[in-house]
């Protein structure tokens, strides 16, 4: 399923967390996750990334489960797993084997299960977690769970580990402390791994390196296929699209609603990619450029009258090597792209995606989110007689 994904979930991070670093991987807004874990347990996250695949993941929570979970008998916790104060059982008592199993195969089936005070569980409005954190009484009621399988993987008295597999949910927190207590001794989770939601299988996550570069590929095949995209460049977001493609441009200028009569700035990955316009470099003209660049200036340069449709009949046109690496990895894959302000024509180019949207909405192919650009557009610069001439001010002064 396009753009839904496996990761694995280490102990100590939250599911929001791990959702803010696929975000900052994959420049998507939109990501999303089927089914929080603790920040205490580890394993399975299933994430979807962008509209289509967040849509899905309503359907994926209530897929069949899969966890590993310890169990400490002879104790109670406050939060029924180790983060809680711990109390120990005036009744504890060494339990046998047979009789864990005995009481194990009560919860198989459809219960009744009171979710932990410690949960995201709403009451009167409120979570209650943050309830229980103000010493609040809370009258949590029985939800009805279904818990399909439970697996005696070891036991040795007090440490019980089982394989449980369960449906929507169910909280393996309160199976333990419910255990515990059905053995007349007290329970809680000492430790929690899951393996599985669904078809979503712990062998088959993936390293937030490898999701970031999948959209890196989808980015680059939207732009090669003539595609357009809102990009946060080294100055501000761009709208970019390939300068070599004249029905890109073209769909540029009318989405942008730009003055047809005036030149787009085009950025490059190489002072050579200028020989692709027909821009000749000479010596006093090249060591202006590689003073300036990479970096935050356009400059104007004379190029090939041919390209009417990026010069407008100018037969110039202003290029620019930015200092981004994420930006310049995208160029080296494209070729050059034309890069106009990501904002209608007349208003205040976005220095957000949520800003972008309301500009462009769906008429761009995708948008890349890399919070808030703080810069200002490029500086515009020309060079004449080997003087070099500011335009416009802009991200860099030039004295």
């Amino acid at each position: 399923m396009k753009n839904l994904y496996t990761i694995y979930k280490s102990k100590g991070p939250t599911s929001y967390d791990m959702i803010a670093k696929i975000k900052k991987a994959t420049g998507e807004s939109r990501v999303g996750h089927a089914g929080t874990l603790d920040p205490l347990a580890s394993g399975v996250l299933v994430v979807g990334v962008g509209r289509e695949a967040t849509r899905q993941l309503d359907e994926i929570v209530k897929h069949e489960k899969e966890y590993i979970a310890d169990v400490k008998l002879g104790m109670t916790s406050t939060t029924d797993d180790e983060e809680g104060k711990k109390s120990k059982t005036r009744s504890a008592k060494t339990i046998m084997l047979g009789e864990v199993k005995n009481i194990v195969k009560k919860f198989v089936g459809n219960i009744d299960q009171v979710p932990p005070m410690h949960s995201a569980i709403k009451v009167d409005g409120q979570r209650a977690y943050k309830a229980a954190r103000k010493g609040e009484d809370l009258n949590l009621k029985p939800r009805k769970v279904e818990i399909k399988k439970i697996k005696i993987l070891k036991y040795k008295y007090p440490n019980l580990k089982l394989k449980v597999t369960t449906g929507k949910g169910v909280y393996i927190r309160s199976l333990a402390r419910d255990i515990g207590r059905e053995l007349g001794v007290g329970g809680y989770l000492t430790d929690l791994e899951r393996t599985r939601v669904g078809q979503f299988k712990k062998e088959k996550a993936k390293s937030m390196d490898k999701i970031g570069e999948e959209h890196f590929k989808q980015r680059v095949k939207i732009l090669k296929s003539g595609g357009i995209g809102i990009v946060p460049t080294d100055t501000i977001y761009g709208l970019l699209g390939r300068a070599v493609d004249k029905k890109t441009v073209e769909r540029i200028y009318k989405v942008r609603q730009r003055r047809p009569d005036k030149p787009l700035i085009i950025l490059i990955s190489s002072i050579s990619d200028l020989k692709k316009f027909g821009v000749r470099v000479d010596i006093k003209t090249k060591k202006i450029l590689k003073k300036y660049w990479p970096g935050k200036i356009s400059i104007i340069l004379p190029c090939h009258r041919k390209l009417k449709y990026l010069h407008r009949g100018t037969n110039t046109l202003a290029f620019r090597l930015p200092d981004d690496d994420n930006v310049l990895k995208i160029l080296k894959k494209t070729g050059p792209l034309v890069a106009p302000s990501a904002n209608s024509e007349g208003k205040n180019p976005a220095n957000t995606i949520k800003q972008a949207k309301r500009y462009f909405s769906d008429q761009v192919d995708f948008y890349y989110d890399q919070n808030k650009k703080e810069s200002a557009p490029s500086t515009l610069i020309k060079i004449e007689n080997g003087e070099v001439i500011v335009l416009r001010e802009g991200a860099v002064k030039i004295k």
